[in-house]
Formats: structure tokens, C-alpha cells, sequence
């Protein structure tokens, strides 16, 4: 099998087919072609290879080169404070900081105890927006409960 179709049978790039070539754990060989030699790999050996590699891989792997591509993939940045933060809660549960920001968004997304959060969220940003109308602003504190109640739709 030439050096292109090995890379696909075996679900990785050219480059890291010449890597496990490199390492020694595939033997390569030459093949004539009709204009000049190409390289050419066993068979056996790549099958081999291959169970060997799919034993070896963890069961979630993010889209690589030469495996099926998710639809869409998003990303975003995120401060250094949230970056921590997120590494922080993730490894209170063993995970990293995108594992942990992935499952937080998932369970947004199906509503799993989201609604307590954004209620929470929601009081907490009423209680410094009233803290910064009374004391930064000068408004009276009847009158700032008057701004909260009107900007929650009267709760």
C-alpha cells in the first residue's frame, strides 16, 4: 500500500505515518512505479498497526485529521480569571477546564438546574446595580427599589 492510502487506512496524516515510520513501529519499503520508485508499506503489518492504535486511542477523541468532522465546532475566548475558575471546578470533578466548560454549556442548553442559576445571577445583579445607584449615583433608596422593580417587570 502506498504511503497515502496507508495514512487513510489507518486514520492518521502522511506526517504522522512517516513519525510511526521513524519510531520503528512500521518498516516501509520501495515499489517501482512507472516513472520513479515510491514508497510502499506491508499490508499485514498496517492492519496490525492499525488494532494497535484503536486499542490505544481514548474512546473520545475530538475530531482529528482524516476522521469524520463534527458539523460545527465553536470556540470562544475566555479572560484569564474564567479560565482559572474553570480550572478550578474542573478539577474538583477530574476533568479539565473545556471538559468542564463544555459540560456547564450542555447542561444549559437541556436546562439541568439552569434556571436556579440565572435566578440567582439575576438577584446578585439587582443587588450591585441597587448598591451602585445609591452610593455612586446619589439616587435615594426608594427610588432605586423603584429602577429594580421596574427593570425585573415589576417582581
Amino acid at each position: 500500500m502506498e504511503k497515502r492510502e496507508a495514512a487513510e487506512f489507518l486514520g492518521v496524516s502522511v506526517r504522522t505515518l512517516e513519525r510511526i515510520v521513524a519510531s520503528g513501529k512500521l518498516k516501509q519499503g520501495k515499489a517501482l512505479k512507472k516513472t520513479r520508485p515510491v514508497v510502499v508499506y506491508d499490508e499485514g503489518e498496517l492492519a496490525k498497526l492499525k488494532e494497535e492504535l484503536q486499542a490505544t486511542r481514548p474512546a473520545e477523541v475530538f475530531r482529528r485529521l482524516n476522521t469524520p468532522k463534527p458539523a460545527d465546532a465553536i470556540g470562544f475566548r475566555l479572560d484569564p480569571f474564567y479560565i482559572k475558575r474553570l480550572t478550578e471546578e474542573g478539577e474538583k470533578t477530574g476533568m479539565s477546564a473545556g471538559e468542564y466548560a463544555r459540560r456547564l454549556v450542555i447542561r444549559g442548553l437541556e436546562g439541568q438546574g439552569s434556571d436556579q442559576d440565572f435566578k440567582t445571577l439575576r438577584s446578585n445583579l439587582a443587588d450591585m446595580f441597587y448598591i451602585i445607584l445609591v452610593s455612586k449615583m446619589g439616587v435615594s433608596e426608594a427610588d432605586a427599589n423603584e429602577v429594580i422593580k421596574s427593570l425585573a417587570g415589576g417582581n
